[in-house]
C-alpha cells in the first residue's frame, strides 16, 4: 500500500494479474487515477471495439504518472464519445523506432509500410525527434473495463 495525494491509500501491483482477483468497480475505490487521451475515430473505434490493446505515445510528464492498475478514458476527437479501459502494463524506451519493432508483428505488419516510415511518419505528424530525445516514448497495454 502506497500513500498519494489526494487519497488515502493505493494498492501498487507489481504483476497486474493480480487485479483479475478485485472487482472492477473496487478499482477506483483504491484511488487508481484515471487520465485521459484523445484519439482520431479510427483509432477510437479499434479500442472500443477491443482490436486495439496498445498506445503509442511520447514518455512526457502526462504519461509518466500513468501506472499498471491506473484507468485511460480514450475520447473520440470529433465525437467525444468516450470509453475507459485498464492499464496492464508500461513498456519505456528510448526511441520509436525500438517501440514499434518490439510490437511490428503484432501491429503494424499488414499496413503495408516500414518500420522506418512508421517512424518518419511520427516525426512529421506527431512527435519531434528532439521531443523522442528528451522523452523517449512508451507502448501503454490495456483491457477494456
Amino acid at each position: 500500500v502506497e500513500s498519494k495525494k489526494g487519497c488515502a491509500t493505493k494498492l501498487t501491483f507489481c504483476d497486474t494479474s493480480l487485479l483479475m482477483y478485485i472487482h472492477p468497480t473496487l478499482i477506483e475505490k483504491v484511488c487508481s487515477m484515471n487520465h485521459e487521451m484523445g484519439l482520431y475515430p479510427e483509432n477510437f473505434e479499434t479500442v472500443k471495439s477491443g482490436q486495439k490493446c496498445r498506445e503509442y505515445r511520447l514518455y512526457d510528464e502526462k504519461r509518466q504518472n500513468i501506472r499498471p492498475g491506473d484507468t485511460i478514458t480514450f475520447y473520440n476527437t470529433e465525437s467525444n464519445e468516450r470509453v475507459t479501459v485498464l492499464v496492464e502494463s508500461l513498456h519505456i524506451y528510448g526511441d520509436f523506432k525500438t517501440c514499434y519493432q518490439d510490437f511490428w508483428e503484432e501491429d503494424f505488419a499488414d499496413q503495408g509500410i516500414t518500420v522506418e516510415q512508421l517512424v518518419q511518419d511520427t516525426y512529421q505528424g506527431w512527435w519531434s525527434k528532439e521531443k523522442e530525445e528528451t522523452y523517449g516514448c512508451v507502448v501503454i497495454k490495456f483491457k477494456p473495463l
